[in-house]
């Protein structure tokens, strides 16, 4: 059968989740053996895929990454992937895996279960981050991993940018440098009511006719059940102080652009994808606890395009280096 645009190529480890007495799988890509010792990996690199779900794609493209950096070898690239029900039935995959309805999985929200396919349990997409980090990390069979990077373009920059500040884990797993690298996300999540507006002023925007511009995943109200366990204030504290990097295209700017988030919340936010990244880092140095660091690189000459962002200087640069 011909490959569609609706089935990329399906990732084929399984990582396995136990939750109360129950299993749960999800279907992942990997450089390494995960069950073997490997005492050369220094760093984890973890890649999210965008809203086509081709967690093999993003593998092959973070691959390239360690290879073209010479780092191959000190370097184990994961790539899960978030399925959905659709994808189970093309794939024919049975009832202990997991799935997401549309993109949801990119917020945390809970995996779904239906009369097809009934689930043990409902797990947010960020509980099996964090469960997938956790198990490997505590294995023992990576040893002398120090720095772990959690990295993801547009839908995936989503996932990261809200995972980045409600994960417990950096303050779990002391002994490990975590980084999160957000790449051209559709829009951000803002840890109070302003936004920056057009005269390059940071205040509570006109929102008469957006009056939900500021829930969750754009703002911290109304937070779903993953992200209320950290709290707003804790989500407000790790946005500001989290070692969180942004990548954007600097050609990433077409208003009509595939899967542009054009709710209003997402409008407030600015007009096209690096104008919204631009005003979010803006935004950030507002804050004194903030700091006037330069987190963040525009990409030349580079428009919506994962690969060429994960394969950039400034990726190499944010992985390896500062």
């Amino acid at each position: 059968m011909a490959q569609t645009e609706e089935f990329k190529p399906s990732c084929r480890l399984v990582f396995e989740m136990h939750k109360n007495g129950k299993t749960q799988a999800l279907r992942y890509a990997a450089s390494n053996p995960l069950d073997k010792k490997d005492t050369l990996v220094t760093t984890l690199v973890i890649f999210v895929h965008g809203i086509y779900r081709d967690g093999q794609a993003y593998y092959e493209h973070a691959e390239d990454m360690a290879r073209s950096a010479g780092k191959r070898k000190q370097t184990l690239v994961i790539a899960p992937q978030y399925a959905n029900e659709d994808e189970l039935d093309h794939y024919h995959l049975g009832n202990d895996f997991l799935f997401w309805k549309k993109a949801a999985w990119k917020d945390g929200y809970t995996s779904v279960s239906t009369p097809n396919r009934p689930q043990a349990e409902k797990i947010s997409s960020y509980e099996v981050m964090d469960s997938l980090l956790t198990s490997l990390l505590s294995s023992g069979n990576f040893p002398h991993i120090k720095t772990v990077v959690v990295a993801g373009h547009s839908a995936g920059g989503q996932f990261v940018q809200r995972y980045s500040a409600t994960t417990p884990l950096p303050d779990l797993l002391t002994g490990f440098r975590f980084r999160f690298i957000v790449m051209d996300p559709s829009s951000y999540m803002y840890p109070d009511e302003r936004r920056l507006l057009s005269n390059n002023r940071c205040a509570v925007p006109d929102t008469s006719g957006c009056p939900e511009y500021n829930r969750y995943p754009k703002g911290l109200e109304q937070l779903n059940t993953y992200a209320r366990a950290m709290g707003a204030a804790n989500i407000r504290r790790n946005i500001l102080h989290r070692d969180i990097i942004f990548l954007l295209g600097e050609k990433d700017v077409r208003t009509d652009a595939l899967n542009l988030d054009i709710t209003c919340a997402a409008n407030l936010q600015g007009a096209f994808r690096l104008e919204r990244g631009l005003n979010y880092v803006a935004y950030l140095n507002t804050f004194p606890e903030y700091g006037d660091r330069k987190k963040y690189d525009i990409i030349p000459d580079t428009g919506h395009n994962g690969d060429k962002i994960i394969n950039s200087g400034a990726a190499r640069k944010w992985i390896y280096g500062k």
